[in-house]
Formats: structure tokens, C-alpha cells, sequence
């Protein structure tokens, strides 16, 4: 947002127009604000799907690779008997 700059005043009609200038800047401050202030929900939205997507995700992961973890014990017992059978 850009600064106020007040102009030279020499009389009450530079008083006055310098009056105007400010509050036209105040005017289009508060709209910028406001603006920006119906934005923040939806970015607020982003941020968070931002971060628990990734959380969700990784979650996902590391239960997958633990049941396949919990799988190996299974698959050793299955391979030793085959090679029992075999041998």
C-alpha cells in the first residue's frame, strides 16, 4: 500500500484538497484490506490441505510398509516350507 504523501499547503483550499486526497487514500486502503481479508479463508484452505495431504500420505505409507514388514515373517515360514518339501 502506498504512503501518503501531503501535498504543500498554503492556504485552506490546499487544506481541504489535501483533505480529500487523504481520505480518498483511507477509502482505497480499507478497500485493499478488505480485499485481502476474503481472500485468507480460501488461503487458509490451501495451507492446511497443504500440509495434511502430505501427513495423510506418508501415514499411508508407513502402515503399508509396516503390514509389509509384518508379511516377511509369513513369506520366510512359506518359502522354508516349500524347500522342506523340495529337500
Amino acid at each position: 500500500m502506498p504512503r501518503f504523501i501531503q501535498p504543500p499547503i498554503k492556504n485552506q483550499a490546499d487544506l481541504l484538497q489535501a483533505m480529500e486526497q487523504l481520505k480518498g487514500q483511507v477509502a482505497n486502503q480499507e478497500k485493499e484490506l478488505a480485499d485481502m481479508a476474503g481472500k485468507i479463508p480460501g488461503q487458509l484452505f490451501k495451507q492446511a490441505s497443504g500440509a495434511i495431504v502430505p501427513a495423510i500420505l506418508n501415514t499411508a505409507t508407513l502402515s503399508g510398509a509396516w503390514n509389509i514388514l509384518k508379511l516377511v515373517p509369513v513369506a520366510q515360514s512359506l518359502f522354508s516350507l516349500f524347500k522342506k518339501k523340495k529337500g
